[in-house]
């Protein structure tokens, strides 16, 4: 009976789904697998075929004022059938205002809109239950953007901790970290062309260090254009390999991904003779999202692969952020921030005595410099009379990327010394 039991339970978790969704300016893409697989699938939005790109449109029918997204708003647009907006998640970020026939939207709006309705395109978020783990990557994971996509939990009835979001550097690291150990044995590189300008991710492994520590660098090339505004074969193939060569040269390369339709043609012949070179070479379009479907796999049930190799990145903390509190006549250290973690991912709320002192000491260490910073945090205005005490509720969090947010709230000692109803808010740069 028991094993039995066990079978029904252990079929209901395998039939849940852990998924990636990429997303930038011009397409978003969903790739998913059963959380007991390793070979992420992605949606293609043309059965049978290839097709991952949902481009990031979403068009306003004229007629009945049925909101449409991606290659069907495009082919209505193009039948006159609706007002259309592009370019959302640039526009999000400017806090733009779009207008489509008399009626006016936040671009922000229509943006959570569109990603509300691609996940619909997914059979698996008809029933929320099924979804173990959703992990979200762009390419910057900045403050402005974070604000933005906070609001997903909620719009795709998800539990908090069900949802997470990752950069493209660390996408690719997830995505590398299932691969063969031959494709990453040495540095990987990754040439991504989906956005109409050429960015190289080069990722590399510090093995000196226990765990090993893996970190990934951005090399962006804004003015090397794919499409119709692009130069010609042979320049592009020219430059590609100047490019390509300098970021080799003195390296060992295992492997190399072309992705984007900016690699479909064959313009670069002589870049792929260079780069096949001792060197494996992949073509492909959805790396970012399987790298982030891996990624949710790992929130839920990690494989143990990141015990021995952890990314470091720019979206991590660098520093451990605490404060020193008494307990019993002891002095304790009580850690809110962890280096390593996501800075939009982190905080915590705990609540402690104060005695005869309006002030809370918090340290910094700063993990690249190896030193700890310490300063007071003054409660200015709370009472330190004689014997006095108080209960402090003090909340860490990361208001930024390089700014951590201290907030304290006087809570009183019970009847004997009641609540003055004060409270603090401290910013600090980590530099």
């Amino acid at each position: 009976m028991i094993s039995e039991i066990k079978d029904v339970f252990e079929k209901i978790n395998k039939d849940r789904y852990v998924i990636g969704f990429d997303l930038n300016n011009r397409f978003a893409q969903l790739s998913y697998c059963r959380i007991d697989g390793t070979d992420p699938e992605t949606l293609s939005t043309v059965a049978g075929e290839e097709q991952y790109n949902i481009p990031a449109v979403i068009l306003k029918k004229k007629a009945n004022n049925q909101w449409v997204i991606g290659n069907a708003a495009e082919e209505a647009f193009r039948a006159g059938e609706g007002f259309i907006v592009s370019d959302l998640l640039v526009k999000s970020m400017k806090g733009e205002n779009v207008r489509m026939g008399t009626e006016e939207y936040k671009a922000e709006d229509l943006l959570i809109l569109f990603i509300k309705r691609a996940f619909a395109l997914l059979p698996l978020m008809t029933s929320p239950d099924k979804i173990a783990s959703v992990v979200v990557t762009v390419r910057h994971a900045d403050t402005d953007t974070m604000k933005i996509l906070g609001k997903l939990p909620e719009l795709l009835k998800l539990e908090d901790e069900k949802i997470h979001f990752l950069s493209y550097e660390e996408s690719f690291f997830f995505y590398m970290l299932y691969q063969k150990q031959d494709l990453q044995n040495h540095q990987v590189m990754l040439c991504d062309s989906s956005e109409g300008f050429l960015n190289i991710y080069r990722l590399e492994k510090n093995r000196f260090v226990t765990p090993a520590i893996a970190g990934v660098e951005n090399f962006p090339y804004e003015d090397f254009v794919f499409g119709p505004n692009s130069a010609s074969g042979p320049e592009m193939d020219r430059r590609f390999l100047n490019i390509t060569d300098h970021l080799c040269e003195n390296r060992i390369i295992s492997s190399v991904y072309l992705i984007g339709e900016g690699f479909y043609g064959d313009w670069c012949n002589e870049s792929l003779k260079f780069l096949c070179k001792n060197r494996h070479v992949f073509k492909g379009n959805n790396l970012f999202s399987k790298g982030a479907c891996l990624a949710a796999k790992e929130y839920y049930s990690p494989s143990g692969y990141e015990k021995n190799l952890r990314f470091f990145g720019k979206d991590r903390i660098q520093a451990n952020v605490g404060v020193t509190i008494k307990e019993k006549g002891e002095e304790k250290e009580e850690m809110f921030i962890t280096a390593g973690e996501h800075w939009y991912e982190v905080g915590k709320t705990k609540e402690f005595l104060l005695h005869e002192t309006d002030t809370v000491p918090v340290f910094i260490d700063m993990i690249s410099k190896r030193n700890r910073v310490a300063a007071d945090l003054k409660l200015q205005g709370l009472s330190v009379k004689s014997g006095r005490m108080t209960r402090i509720s003090l909340t860490i969090k990361m208001k930024s990327e390089k700014t951590v947010q201290f907030v304290a709230k006087d809570l009183g000692f019970g009847e004997i010394y009641p609540s003055t109803g004060l409270e603090w808010t401290e910013e600090l740069a980590l530099d």
